[in-house]
């Protein structure tokens, strides 16, 4: 981005600002997309992009009354990211809330969302995470033959009315080794109340979905890392700020000024 276009950028949002309405938030995504464009991965057309966040704007008149910048900075983060905000794929969730007395967005990175930045770098397989239920067995622990190990064994049946008391994430790497992390339930909620999301958006529809996230983020700091797996733990449900005359790297998606 130019220094003349961050300009402009700059006064059209302080314009949009001032006439805050319905519309406003579709008008300031609509005039992001070159710069979306830019941030995206090669393998994500920017189409496509813009399809799915008009839908989800549409679809949340709490989304559009939110403030300008954290707006556009949880769609950016998307971008970036390359992942599908709101839809069925549940990659990527944009949560209104109140923070500060401020109206603003928690972009919230989804399980599946985590998974598919996980298995981008080429170096993991198969990514995964079970919640574990009263009644299942789980024990981990290392020694000389097996060195770190975990036995898991669910209880046969509908796990209906038996309480979540955990949750096991495992994912086997290119070369064959397993890493794994698992949670108590009371240290999903802990980190929980780390974010900015509460209890709203996808942990009050998807809580299943996001205990089973939670102990993939903890299990992604052991992976091979890519940028885009990496910024996923950095932003996850916290409220990005889009600053006008941000520039975005088009080949690493990097942020700079």
């Amino acid at each position: 981005m130019t220094e003349q276009t961050g300009d402009a950028l700059a006064n059209q949002i302080a314009e949009k600002q001032v006439q805050r309405g319905g519309a406003t938030a579709f008008d300031l995504v609509k005039s992001m997309e070159s710069e979306f464009a830019k941030a995206l991965p090669k393998h994500v057309p920017v189409e496509q992009f813009m399809r799915t966040a008009v839908t989800e704007l549409r679809q949340s008149p709490d989304l559009q009354q939110c403030s300008a910048e954290s707006l556009l900075g949880a769609f950016l983060t998307a971008a970036r990211l390359g992942l599908e905000v709101g839809g069925p794929l549940g990659q990527f969730y944009l949560t209104p809330r109140r923070i500060k007395g401020v109206p603003s967005v928690v972009p919230i990175v989804g399980y599946r969302g985590l998974i598919e930045l996980a298995r981008r770098s080429g170096r993991v397989g198969a990514v995964k995470a079970w919640l574990v239920y009263q009644g299942d067995t789980f024990r981990e622990g290392a020694n000389s033959e097996r060195g770190p190990f975990f036995d898991f064994d669910k209880q046969p049946g509908d796990p209906t009315g038996r309480e979540i008391v955990g949750v096991l994430a495992v994912a086997k790497l290119a070369g064959g080794d397993v890493q794994h992390v698992y949670m108590t339930l009371p240290e999903v909620m802990e980190r929980k109340a780390r974010g900015a999301a509460g209890d709203s958006g996808p942990w009050k529809t998807d809580r299943d979905a996001m205990i089973r996230k939670t102990a993939l983020r903890a299990l992604a700091g052991e992976l091979p890392q890519s940028s885009g797996l990496a910024l996923a733990r950095q932003v996850d449900e916290q409220v990005q700020t889009f600053i006008p005359g941000q520039v975005v790297d088009a080949g690493t998606g990097e942020v700079g000024q």
